[in-house]
């Protein structure tokens, strides 16, 4: 009677830590608690998905890799080829002194395999195409924006060297810097007004694409719903659904608080614990924008100057009473978004 000799992995799991790099990738393969397998290859998940298949075969393939430069490419790619693939946070993973020191790519793949198979190791959201679309727009505009403030600095920094007149940023302001570089031959000057001149044009043509983004998605509403709040402007409401986009991925409104960086944790041991808020691990964007939009609100709403006026009246510190405020402002945009309304104003009391 002839044997047969075909290998099954049916019921079994292969566990794979991918090190992520431009030119190849440092790949890590483990079953039943033990490393099989540690070899380099190139950046391709085909490549990696027919080599699991064709050695395990009928396994069920889970792998890891860390957020980066590389996106999620890679991650939709595997998915679609059949792996259980997470794309995680760096920071999350267990890592010794030892392999502190000795850090390297072949290290690293070992740690995220074995991590993998210990159960220790959580996946990051991972932003829908849609998502990212926006999202880049929005970011490039923050980019920009950057742009315009150093150019702006350099161009103070330059007349307050000749003992120049700053005229203003206006258009008319600056043509009349433009023509008085003109007459001084200076060059210099004229480059940072033209690079200026390009950037603010480039600023408003990615706005204009950011709203036609937003119509092309059908997000218009909400971000109608969104500007409806007090200190919420378009800008603050693009970024909100940029860098949101489904707030029902949160499951309640205290890991929506976490996400921003506006819910306290307590931090240090024994007698010497103390209350802090956001940390490293806040939207650090959302979080300054929110608190912008925070004193905003308090300068044209009564309800929240009002609340505002109650906690510096309680001993609050300002810094302390607008993180409050920006914390009742992130639950409004909460409820306005999974609403989907317009923010009601709450009418002073009258006697």
């Amino acid at each position: 009677m002839k044997e047969c000799s075909t290998v099954s992995f049916k019921g079994q799991v292969i566990y794979c830590g991918i090190d992520v790099h431009k030119k190849s990738w440092h790949v890590t393969i483990r079953h039943c608690c033990h490393q099989i397998e540690n070899f380099s290859m190139n950046p391709d998940p085909v490549e990696l998905a027919k080599h699991l298949k064709r050695n395990y075969p009928e396994a069920e393939y889970r792998s890891v890799y860390e957020a980066g430069f590389s996106g999620y490419e890679a991650h939709r790619t595997l998915c679609r080829l059949g792996m259980k693939n997470i794309v995680i946070n760096p920071a999350d993973v267990p890592t010794s002194g030892k392999e502190r020191e000795y850090k390297n790519d072949s290290a690293d793949s070992r740690k995220l395999a074995r991590e993998l198979e210990n159960g220790s190791l959580e996946g990051i959201y991972i932003p829908e195409p849609e998502n990212l679309e926006l999202r880049n727009l929005t970011r490039r505009e923050t980019k920009l924006t950057g742009n315009i403030v150093r150019i702006k600095n350099r161009l103070h920094s330059h007349l307050f060297f000749l003992g120049l007149k700053f005229r203003g940023w206006s258009g008319r302001s600056l043509k009349i810097m433009e023509l008085d570089a003109v007459k001084r031959h200076d060059y210099a000057l004229l480059s940072d007004l033209r690079e200026l001149r390009f950037l603010r044009e480039e600023k408003i043509r990615v706005i204009r694409d950011e709203r036609e983004c937003l119509k092309r998605l059908n997000r218009d509403k909400i971000q109608e719903n969104l500007q409806s709040i007090p200190g919420i402007g378009f800008r603050t409401a693009v970024v909100l659904q940029a860098e949101l986009w489904d707030l029902l991925r949160f499951p309640n409104k205290d890991s929506l608080n976490s996400y921003v960086g506006l819910a306290p944790h307590t931090v240090g041991s024994g007698e010497h614990e103390k209350i802090k808020f956001g940390g490293n691990r806040k939207k650090k964007q959302l979080h300054y924008l929110l608190i912008e939009s925070a004193w905003r609100a308090v300068r044209f709403n009564l309800e929240y100057r009002a609340r505002y006026g109650a906690m510096l009246a309680k001993g609050a510190c300002p810094q302390r009473a607008i993180s409050i405020i920006a914390k009742k402002l992130l639950l409004s945009i909460r409820a306005v978004w999974i609403q989907n309304r317009q923010f009601v104003e709450l009418l002073p009391r009258t006697k």
